[in-house]
């Protein structure tokens, strides 16, 4: 059984897009550092973002310079996409296969972390988790991307893979893992209730992100920082426009 079970996921996986290395991911997760970095002039801010202040110091706060900086990246970064098609090493279609499975991750996850709190933990949500009174399209987006880039690289990169680095020093690949992704998930989901902004603790909210953290662990594990970025991205919009 165990033997037609690794063939089943054998076939699985090569139903679905290579997994991107790392020029490709750079490629993949730009768009959404662009739209954050640019859109949070609209005066949102992703508690996870350690890079914008350090870049508004650098620049003396002057926004012109700032918006400046990112202009000059848009352009290496439209001239290194041509140089890569004629290269034949990247295709702009290679988006959209990307897209589709953080699309497909990103709605399925609700289901099943809403099927896991009422079946497994007992809970029912009556609330509406990760709302954002009071914005519009474009500061869910911006809020949206921030998530996806800055929360994913700290918790998901900076956390559980420097956590399990340091745990495979004592235990085995498999165990070190598990455990990383349960202590990141359950700190992915504390530090939403700590700060000044911070939503007022509720065990329900706090096991509603636990779960989600551990998706979003799994998806990042098993298929890469790309797609992990940009199903929170996606998921969060997809929340946060339905909240």
């Amino acid at each position: 059984m165990s033997g037609r079970t690794t063939r089943l996921a054998g076939r699985a996986r090569k139903l679905l897009p290579e997994f991107p290395g790392p020029l490709d991911t750079a490629v993949f997760v730009f768009p959404l550092f662009l739209i954050y970095q640019v859109g949070i002039v609209s005066g949102v801010r992703n508690g996870a973002d350690v890079v914008t202040t350090l870049l508004m110091k650098f620049f003396e706060y002057d926004l012109g310079k700032y918006l400046l900086l990112f202009a000059v990246l848009l352009l290496g970064y439209v001239g290194l996409l041509v140089l890569l098609r004629r290269s034949g090493r990247f295709h702009p279609r290679s988006f959209l296969p990307l897209l589709v499975e953080s699309g497909i991750y990103a709605v399925c996850m609700g289901s099943i972390i809403l099927f896991v709190l009422r079946n497994v933990l007992w809970f029912v949500p009556g609330l509406a988790l990760d709302s954002v009174p009071d914005r519009g399209p474009l500061e869910i987006l911006v809020i949206s991307a921030g998530a996806g880039l800055h929360e994913e690289f700290l918790f998901r990169v900076g956390l559980m893979g420097g956590l399990a680095f340091l745990l495979e020093q004592r235990m085995r690949r498999r165990a070190a893992w598990t455990l990383a992704l349960v202590v990141s998930s359950l700190v992915f989901s504390g530090v939403h209730h700590l700060g000044p902004l911070g939503e007022s603790f509720s065990s329900v909210a706090f096991a509603y992100r636990t779960l989600a953290g551990a998706c979003f662990g799994v998806i990042y594990v098993l298929r890469g920082f790309a797609v992990a970025a940009w199903t929170h991205c996606l998921y969060d919009l997809y929340v946060l426009t339905l909240s």
